[in-house]
């Protein structure tokens, strides 16, 4: 990757890694596609200084963040989706994918744009099964965000050991899954322990010293 886009004008080369990246998240062609491969091959072209590096990073950004919306509003749009996608990537895999959104939407939807693969078939799904715009959205965009500059800088610094970095990153797949296990478990913990104190509100009621609006005072009044 990073010889073909060293043999381009800068400018072009930028462009076409937009395409690239908005292909990746957003078709289903995405798939094939090497986006973490990409982000850090910009990144070392921007450490030569054919591109600025923020530049860089915001077009990596904006690029699959653009993909997983336009992911997204497919799945929302697309009846036939589920049997187009258990056709090309099987049953076993796609029921995967859909288990880990039924009830864990959230971490799902945040630690997918860190995979290959998943990074283009969750926001579908995610679409597909009525998440929220909202609520994709604002598990998404911050993760892409990080993803894509931290890949960019890496690839900027990485100088003549770029080929050990680009090795390292395929590595980091385990320990984001469980970085995403570790929320995933978080906020269940937090939900369950929020059920609790509402049980416990409702089967003790309110406090004794509460006043209780719309009774009389039981004092006797005194006769003239």
């Amino acid at each position: 990757m990073t010889d073909f886009l060293a043999g381009i004008p800068g400018p072009l080369a930028l462009v076409v890694v937009v395409a690239l990246l908005f292909a990746e998240s957003g078709l289903l062609i995405g798939v094939f596609l090497p986006g973490s491969g990409t982000v850090l091959a910009l990144g070392w072209l921007a450490g030569q200084g054919v591109v600025e590096v923020w530049l860089a990073a915001i077009s990596a950004f904006g690029a699959t963040a653009l993909g997983c919306q336009h992911g997204y509003f497919r799945g929302r749009r697309d009846g036939l989706l589920r049997r187009q996608l258990v056709k090309r990537f099987g049953e076993q895999r796609f029921a995967r994918v859909e288990s880990a959104l039924d009830g864990r939407a959230e971490a799902t939807v945040a630690a997918s744009q860190c995979f290959a693969v998943v990074r283009t078939l969750v926001p579908r799904l995610a679409g597909h099964a009525k998440v929220t715009h909202l609520r994709f959205t604002i598990c998404n965009v911050p993760v892409a965000a990080a993803w894509a500059t931290t890949l960019v800088l890496l690839g900027a610094w990485s100088g003549e050991a770029y080929e050990q970095v680009q090795s390292a990153v395929g590595m980091l797949g385990l320990p984001l899954l469980g970085i995403a296990a570790l929320l995933a478990l978080t906020v269940w913990w937090l939900r369950r322990r929020k059920q609790l104190r509402q049980v416990s509100q409702a089967l003790h009621g309110p406090d004794s010293g509460l006043p209780i609006h719309g009774t009389r005072s039981s004092s006797p009044v005194g006769s003239e």
